[in-house]
């Protein structure tokens, strides 16, 4: 389950908690003044006062109850605000938590299977990764089977982690995804009404112009694919998995091996599965600050 899901899950779920909590409370009204009432009629039965002092003391008490469930119902709703409030505050955390938490793991638990339908939740996700024009420029193979994942650590310069990991997903960056992807993109952005259908043509001709540059094609794939494989990592993260991006492999080899095309380029392949129980994770590497990698001008 995403992070933004589990928000409003959540959300959901508080309005719900406090909704039945209001709605009881309207029920313990109408029950209250109903028993006010019989108490007041039984009580001023035998008194004899006026109908009108009978009826003047009734009304003011059940007043009173009436103002003292209006002021429950006011500090409810403040409660659902507060409620809410803490889980969006929480969930903040959460993500920060995550992106911090996050390391390239070199040992990873052999004896664990991450399942098929996590490894594609996990892709679904990173898949909201942005990209130029929307065109979405990656692809993903994802290395599960025992036997590849021994091919393929002979192409990773027999680096270990490629066959303990659960699975090593190889991003992929087209080099066709304008001429592949855009049509489908003006689509949906007509849609949903982000364009109208007489601009389709010049801004499809407009996209496929930025493509036209070998060198800026090139860039923009291996940009965006890129940033997928760093929302992957992430998002694995949420859901208690680690990974490993590596440059380190035979591209050429690698190719043949899992027959890609020659119009595509493979910028890292992202092993991930579950962190060795046994192997102790040593500190973090030193990262620069802002002050020696960046300015504000």
């Amino acid at each position: 389950m995403g992070e933004e899901r589990r928000q409003k899950d959540l959300r959901e779920e508080a309005k719900e908690v406090f909704k039945k909590f209001y709605e009881r409370t309207k029920d313990i009204q109408r029950a209250t003044t109903e028993t006010v009432k019989e108490i007041a009629e039984r009580t001023m039965k035998g008194v004899g006062p006026t109908r009108e002092r009978v009826r003047e003391i009734t009304e003011g008490i059940v007043e009173s109850v009436q103002r003292t469930f209006k002021d429950i119902s006011s500090k409810a709703s403040e409660v659902v605000a507060g409620v809410l409030e803490g889980v969006e505050e929480a969930s903040k955390r959460e993500c920060l938590r995550i992106i911090k938490e996050r390391r390239s793991i070199t040992y990873f638990d052999p004896g664990r299977e991450v399942p098929d339908e996590l490894i594609k939740e996990i892709l679904n996700v990173a898949a909201l990764t942005p990209s130029g024009y929307n065109l979405q420029p990656w692809e993903v193979i994802v290395v599960k089977s025992k036997d590849k994942k021994k091919k393929l650590r002979e192409i990773c310069y027999n680096q270990a982690k490629v066959e303990e990991a659960s699975a090593n997903i190889v991003i992929v960056a087209n080099l066709k995804a304008a001429e592949e992807h855009v049509d489908r993109v003006l689509d949906s952005w007509i849609q949903l009404g982000y364009i109208k259908e007489e601009e389709r043509e010049a801004l499809k001709e407009r996209i496929l112009k930025s493509w036209e540059s070998p060198e800026r094609r090139k860039r923009k794939a291996i940009r965006d694919a890129s940033m997928f494989a760093m929302s992957l990592m992430i998002v694995a993260r949420f859901y208690g998995l680690e990974t490993h991006p590596m440059e380190g492999f035979d591209e050429a080899r690698l190719k043949r091996f899992l027959k890609i095309p020659r119009d595509r380029i493979v910028p890292m392949i992202v092993a991930i599965g579950y962190r060795h129980p046994e192997k102790e994770l040593l500190p973090r590497a030193y990262r620069f600050t802002f002050d020696e990698f960046g300015k504000i001008v």
